[in-house]
């Protein structure tokens, strides 16, 4: 079943809402049926089967049909305090560490690493945390 995750005021009653590059990606890539179910986080530890109930090129309608705690969290936090790698690595770094369970990541700038970065290079390299969303989203992580 395909996971998708909203954020909690798209979560009305006994509907939710998709929004933005998720409807592409059902509509489209997925190529999901009214009726077809899929699972939904709202990101408050909280998961959803729905139902499609309508499409449109802006907007997926669902109807839920169960709700349930999320369970998700390792008994255990990890935390995981990486140095600057070299060029793009850090993006495969992350989505590794985030499927594999861990916590939080905490980028370390070292005193012998050749990669120094200012925060105008970090703003441009994090792209709204699309590595991030996608690495969960194939973990079935609930946040």
């Amino acid at each position: 079943m395909h996971h998708f995750f909203v954020t909690p005021n798209q979560v009305s009653g006994e509907e939710i809402y998709i929004e933005g590059s998720d409807v592409n990606h059902i509509c489209n890539v997925l190529r999901m049926k009214k009726g077809e179910k899929l699972q939904i986080s709202d990101g408050n530890n909280k998961k959803y089967i729905c139902r499609i109930e309508d499409m449109t090129a802006e907007k997926v309608l669902l109807q839920i049909v169960e709700e349930k705690l999320g369970d998700t969290e390792l008994p255990s936090k990890i935390y995981l305090f990486q140095g600057l790698p070299k060029s793009d690595k850090m993006e495969w770094i992350v989505q590794k560490a985030v499927e594999l369970g861990a916590y939080e990541i905490i980028p370390v700038s070292t005193k012998r690493a050749v990669v120094k970065l200012d925060a105008k290079k970090a703003a441009k390299k994090w792209k709204g945390g699309t590595v991030l969303r996608r690495a969960v989203r194939s973990s079935q992580g609930a946040q």
